[in-house]
This record gives C-alpha cells, structure tokens and sequence, in this order.
C-alpha cells in the first residue's frame, strides 16, 4: 500500500455511540462536572471574508489578496476605515500605459482628500477613501530604468471616475521584476448597505496584462451583534468554571444592553466570577466596566459604558449543582436572552455526570465492492471527561467479514501498519494500532498517551482505508468495543457494486438443445476505473451453470463510455460442461462505462434443471480483492465470494423427464435383486463399508426411479449425473462431494468404484433424489421406494 496520505475534510456528525465508565456524585460527595465549550448557532453572523473571486485566465498575470476585512455596522456613517487589498503583477506582464478599474459596491462612496483618490506613500496609509501604493520591486533600479521607462514621479496615476468607482494607471514596464500595488480604502462614505461581505470589483482590459477580479475589503454586520462563545474550560470536584468570551461585531454592540444566560434546573451560578475581566481588544473598556451579577441560575453580563470601537472581553465564570434530585445527566446547555443581540440562542458550558467516551462518524462514504483502498468516513474517539481515557485502555473497532482494512488486506501479517493517517486535540494521541482475530477485521488501538489538558480530548482517524469482497453491498457498519468500555456499531460507509449486469430479456430455453439465443448482457460500471487494470489484474468473466454452454464467440463492444477491451473468448480450459466468456481491459474508464455482449446463443444439456439459468460476472478485473487479498485473511472471498454481479438470463420451462415409480429390494452379498417385484441380476454385489450400503451406479438409479437415458458418466471429470424430474443429482468419484441442483453437499463417505464399476453409498443418493431408504439388519436386505 502506499504511504500516501489521502485528505478528505468531514464535517457532518450523523452517528454517536456513548458508553463508558459513568461516575454520578451527591452535593455532598462533589458530584463530577466536566466543563465544555460548545456553541448552538442560531442566527449566523457572517465572519470577515478575506476571499477572492479567482480570474478566469489560464495564467493569471496579476493576482488579489485581501490583507484586511474588518466588520463594520448596517447603519449609515461617513469617513468608514475599510479594509486593504494587494495587487501582484506578474514580472513582464504589462506594459507602460496598462489601467483597471476599482469599483465599489452600492452604498459605498470614496471621500477624503483630492477628490477621495491618490496615490499614498506608505502601504497602509489611509488618506484617501482609495489610496495606492507601489512597490516597484526591482523596476525602479537606476540601472533597469531605460528599459522599464520608470518614472516615479508619474509611476503610478489615480483617477476619480464617478463617486464610487477609480482608474489607476501604470506608466512603466515592468520588464525587470514583478510589482506590487497596495489598494487602501481609508475613508468611504457608507449609506446603508446590505449584510455580507463588502467585494470591489477590479476591471481590466484583456490586452492589458491584468486580470479581472473581486476582493473583500469589510463585512456588514447588523448594528449592536455580539458574539459569544464558551473557552479555556476547566473542571474540577469543587469549581466548575467556563471563560466567556463576548466580542462586539461593531462599536458600541453592548452598549447599554445586557446579556443573560440562564442555567437548566438543578444548577446555580457562582455569585461572584472567578478572575476579574481580560480585555482582548479595544483601548476605551477596561476590566472594571464588565459587570457581572446573578440571580441563583441566571447570569446577567453588562458594560458600563458604550465602547467606541469594537471591543472584545472574556471572564472566567463558574456554577455547580444545587440539585441533584433535578440535574439531567448529559450536556448542560444555557439559553441566552437578554437586550442584547446575540449570535446564538444556547450555549453548552458543560458536560454532568458521565465519565467515558464516545465514537462519532463523519457523513460516511460511498465506495465500491470488489475494490481495495476505498476511503471510509472519518472516525472520531471522544472523551466525555478529560483524562478519562488512561494509559492502556483500548478502543477496537471490527469490520463484518466482507470487509477487511486495507493494511490486513494486503498482508497477513500487518504489525502496527495503518492505511490513514491520526489527529488529536488536548493531548489524546499516541495510539498504538495492532489487528486481531484470525483474520484480522478487528482493529485495535491502546492509548498510551492520556490526555494531559483538562479539557476532553479526541482522536480522529482520517482517511482510513478498506477493501471489500466482490457482491458486497449495503451498509458498512463498525463494531466497538474495548476495555475502554465503548460498545454499539457506526456506521463509516455505504457499499455498492463496482459494476452491474443486465439482460434484455428472459426467455425460456428447451433442454437438450443447442443454438438458443437469449438477449443482450449489459455490463456497466458504477463509476469510472470500476473494472481494474492493476497488478497484472484484467480479465473479466461471464460464467453460466453446469450444462449451459456458449454455442458460438459473441460480440462483445463497448456501447457507452470509454473503457477498451480485447481478447474476446469462449475457451472453458478443460471445463466443458460449464460455459464461459472472457475477455480483458484494455485500458481503464475516465466516465463509467457500459459493455455490452450481444444476442449470446446458448446450449442447454438434458442435465439442467428446470428453472433459471443464472450468468455469474467474475474475474480479477470486477472482483479484484477475491484475487489479489493477502491469503488468509481473504481466503474466505476466494473461496465462496468471487461473483461481482449476477443476473438470470433465461429460465428453462421443460423439467428433465424420465422418473418413474419403482420399489427394488437388494441383498448384501448377493446379485439378485426385485424391482417392482421382477427378479433382476447386478453385475456386483451391493455390499456395506463403515455403516454405508454402496450399489452400482445403474441399477441403485434404476432402483431410485431414473430412466436409463438420465444416468450420465463423464469420464473426463468422474462424474455420475443422475436426472429425476427437475432434480439433478452429481457425485465426483473419490470424494464426498454431492451436488443436487448447484449446491453442494459433503457426505460423510466417499464414491467410489468395486471391479470397475462405480458403487454409490444409496443412502445419500436416496436423500438427493427423494426415495425412502430401509435396512432389514436380519435379513440384511436394503428396500429403496421411488417417493414420486
């Protein structure tokens, strides 16, 4: 496998599995709180956006960054500090002469001197409502000034168009260097814009040199919206604190307004906070202007005076159970009121009564049967409590058997080998990861690092990897355990086919005849690269029941998609009665593709049983893990799963004819023996070995009610095929295997041959073929009765 590392984000928590260790205390004995920090959003406030809208050239000559974004209000107000963008020009890719446009959005006017545009010498200064600096780079060199044409006098020029749009022209090449142009918008004239992020539009000619473009210089807010938030939680047995943070959107959001968090029952606020207030930002609100008060499970914070410009403060806060008769284990959420504009409706500040953990499942993936390195959804182990999580304890997570990790797929001895990668937070890393079982589904990870914060850590399994067998589909559901005390299943993703198989039509075939043609077979993949050229992997097979043959080489094209195939055959390598199309990829798909094997012409053997005849679609190509997985861990795929699809392409309506109604009596010992009372002569002598009677093959299918034309002997393969009615029974010589109608039976005996003739134990056929079988233990006489 590969050690690349294969990045895919998760956000989406859709399964949660909680267990673990629980401690739950009295008021009297310091009943355990865990203090988290985490957030309900209701009402979103737009964070400052530092984006661009990316040009639409190949090769962008000159690029926008947005170097700052602040916040600003709704409400109108003159002479606004926006924020500052750069302008990167590429090296000799203007020429003297070469302009855009700057253009602000409605609602927004430039003012300031000089008409409100200019060219400044410094780059953040904010003279201007646009003021441009330049950073010639190399260009201004005495030495490349003949050759650039720089002038620094007129280098760069400034145009007021209209109120809110600018032309700034370039008067040099830049021939020698790339440049740099600083856009600062320090004073704009604001009448009332929408929420969102402030974009300036930048227009150039295509001749130019320049590309086209926005850039985020503000974010609108609403007036008076404040951000809050839980931070740098702390627990203990007897103080239980979360810091608040409260961040201003614009200047003056709290003001005269307040801010209420209301505890669930059974919980009490501190009555004094732990630490006075720590100011984040802003100079004109001091620790001593945030007020704090409560009311038993109410928190009232407040400043006592308008800040003028945007302020952010946090203080640490504490609270405890007051009754324990009414706290709710679980997640302690506040509900936020007061005057204020908040940014959420609830806050959770704390975690109550449970120590243990919990596994989370990113929105699992999608990936296909049959196919190895099939990335899962991300898996995230979750303290409830910090440090609950101590050295030692495990966490195993197990796959159902048609699955297996991609480090156990590829070898049989994976050690500490893991396809994915790890992340951690407040310490919680330092897993060690080993496989389990016989055939190692089972992962498992020992912490040997416990978290070292206070705060509940996690450990985030990312782009772990899987292969799954051939035929698998449905959901890919992860059993956890481990003495951390974990149990349920996650779900981490959905499998489907790699590819699918159709037929046109199902018509019905006569047995015994060749040259019958059924419909067309679709193959189609159910995305791109789903048949596989890799590892020497290729071929792809349709395979038909015992007795159904190809009569003739179909065609076999590619009808949608781009896949190439080759080497089209109907060769059965020795294996006659069983038919068999082949042929190889050629060249992966870049689109899901579709093959189609057109009007196929089959031949049916009288030994075929009525009912439908089912095409099984195999090889390496479509099921590449039956083949190419590590030997005993996927053992079981090889032997019993290699079927990727299948599908019945015709069904045959004619039973086998020929049973009859018989009743024969046989005498150990002797040749003679009764059908329907007809005394007859075997050649040899039933007789009995290790508690089983063995008759010759044609008179123990005489005596079971098969017609002579319906006991068949293949020679090549010995194997005794005998038909009754719908039902085909077969017996290979020298092993115990016994078929009736496609599935196999294991006998505790085996068929075997006495004087070249072949001996049947009658007692196993009897069963296959519906007869009833007695045993006179005196007068040693064996009576097989034909059922039907």
């Amino acid at each position: 496998m590969s050690d690349k590392i294969r990045q895919k984000d998760k956000n989406n928590i859709s399964v949660y599995i909680q267990g673990g260790e629980k401690k739950v205390m009295t008021k009297f004995n310091k009943k355990m709180i865990n203090v988290l920090a985490t957030a309900t959003l209701v009402a979103g406030v737009a964070a400052p956006i530092a984006a661009l809208t990316a040009p639409t050239a190949i090769h962008a000559a000159s690029s926008y960054q947005s170097l700052s974004t602040p916040s600003i209000s709704s409400s109108a107000q003159s002479n606004a500090t926006l924020g500052r963008a750069k302008v990167s020009i590429s090296q000799a890719s203007i020429a003297a002469g070469a302009s855009f446009t700057v253009t602000l959005p409605k609602g927004f006017e430039f003012s300031g001197a000089n008409n409100g545009v200019g060219r400044v010498t410094t780059a953040t200064d904010s003279t201007y409502g646009l003021g441009v600096y330049l950073d010639a780079q190399d260009n201004d060199d005495p030495e490349n000034i003949p050759s650039t044409g720089y002038n620094d006098a007129n280098a760069v020029e400034v145009t007021k168009l209209t109120s809110n749009s600018a032309k700034v022209t370039l008067n040099f090449s830049n021939s020698k260097d790339s440049a740099d142009l600083y856009l600062n918008f320090g004073k704009v004239n604001v009448t009332g814009p929408s929420n969102g992020p402030v974009k300036v539009s930048i227009d150039a000619a295509s001749a130019s040199g320049l590309t086209s473009g926005e850039v985020t210089i503000a974010n609108v807010v609403s007036s008076g919206q404040i951000s809050l938030s839980a931070a740098d939680t702390v627990s203990s047995e007897d103080n239980f604190t979360a810091t608040l943070k409260v961040k201003e959107e614009t200047a003056g959001s709290l003001g005269n307004n307040n801010i209420k968090l209301k505890l669930p029952s059974g919980f009490k606020w501190d009555s004094a906070p732990k630490a006075a207030a720590t100011i984040l930002f802003g100079s004109d609100i001091k620790p001593e202007n945030v007020k704090y008060s409560t009311d038993g499970d109410t928190l009232t914070l407040s400043l006592d005076k308008v800040s003028g410009e945007q302020t952010s403060f946090q203080l640490p806060v504490g609270f405890y159970v007051d009754d324990e008769t009414s706290a709710k284990e679980g997640d302690v959420t506040v509900s936020i009121s007061g005057n204020a504009t908040t940014d959420v409706s609830s806050l959770v500040v704390g975690s109550y009564g449970q120590i243990g953990g919990g596994v989370t499942v990113a929105t699992p993936s999608t990936i296909l049967a049959g196919h190895d390195e099939q990335k899962i959804g991300d898996i995230v182990i979750k303290e409830t409590v910090a440090k609950s999580f101590v050295k030692g304890r495990t966490v195993t997570l197990r796959l159902p058997e048609g699955a297996r990790w991609q480090s156990t797929f590829e070898s049989n001895n994976p050690g500490s080998n893991f396809a994915g990668s790890m992340e951690n937070t407040n310490g919680m890393g330092g897993a060690e990861v080993s496989y389990t079982d016989s055939d190692k589904r089972t992962l498992k990870l020992t912490f040997s690092n416990p978290n070292s914060t206070t705060d509940a850590g996690t450990l985030k399994l990312k782009n772990v990897e899987v292969a799954t067998q051939p035929g698998f589909s449905g959901d890919l559901n992860v059993e956890v355990a481990g003495s951390q005390g974990l149990s349920g299943t996650v779900k981490v993703a959905t499998v489907k086919q790699a590819v699918t198989l159709a037929a046109a039509s199902k018509p019905t075939l006569t047995i015994g005849l060749g040259d019958q043609q059924v419909g067309d077979i679709t193959i189609t993949e159910a995305a791109k690269e789903a048949f596989v050229k890799k590892d020497g992997s290729r071929e792809v097979i349709l395979e038909l029941p015992t007795g159904v043959r190809f009569a003739s080489t179909p065609e076999v094209k590619v009808t949608a998609g781009d896949v190439k195939v080759k080497s089209v055959s109907t060769d059965t390598y020795g294996e006659s009665n069983k038919g068999r199309l082949s042929f190889y990829i050629d060249s992966e798909s870049a689109t899901p593709s579709t093959i189609t094997i057109s009007a196929p012409k089959l031949t049916v053997d009288r030994t075929v049983a009525q009912g439908d005849i089912v095409a099984k679609l195999k090889g390496s190509a479509v099921s590449y893990t039956a083949y190419k997985g590590a030997t005993d861990n996927t053992q079981n795929w090889k032997d019993n799963n290699t079927a990727a699809a299948e599908v019945a392409i015709a069904t045959v309506g004619t039973p086998a004819p020929g049973a009859t109604s018989t009743k024969a009596v046989f005498t150990l010992g002797s040749t003679s023996y009764t059908v329907d009372g007809q005394t007859k002569t075997a050649e040899v002598a039933p007789y009995a070995e290790n508690g089983r009677t063995y008759l010759p093959v044609r008179y123990a299918a005489e005596a079971l009610g098969v017609s002579p034309q319906n006991i068949l002997f293949d020679k090549a393969t010995s194997t005794v095929t005998l038909i009754k009615g719908s039902t085909v029974a077969q017996i290979k010589l020298n092993t115990n295997l016994l078929t009736v109608n496609g599935s196999v039976i294991r006998m505790d005996v085996k068929a075997v041959t006495n004087k070249n003739r072949t001996v049947l134990p009658i007692s196993w056929v009897g069963r296959a073929l519906d007869a009833s079988i007695n045993y006179d233990a005196t007068a040693k006489t064996v009576t097989v009765e034909n059922n039907k």
